[in-house]
């Protein structure tokens, strides 16, 4: 695994380092970025508590590491697409 760096700015919306490993350690889906940002993904999981998690983060080239630099909780869309791809 590669190694994983937080912004500053991932912590903003009150969540905090364990739930980013919380989320990759259950299901989930990794999405290209939505914007088109080349190196960008989303991640759309969820926490060991249960809350819908939509994560952002970006690979570092070069380097053996991801930074992330975004995380709230799930929108409504958001869970509804998160539960559909699931199902497939």
């Amino acid at each position: 695994m590669r190694k994983v760096d937080f912004a500053d700015s991932a912590f903003r919306h009150g969540l905090h380092e364990e739930d980013f490993y919380e989320l990759i350690s259950g299901r989930y889906i990794k999405l290209k970025s939505q914007r088109g940002i080349t190196g960008v993904f989303e991640l759309l999981g969820q926490n060991l508590s249960g809350t819908y998690l939509h994560a952002i983060y970006r690979i570092i080239r070069n380097e053996e590491r991801i930074r992330v630099f975004h995380m709230t909780e799930m929108n409504e869309n958001q869970k509804r697409r998160f539960k559909r791809l699931l199902k497939k």
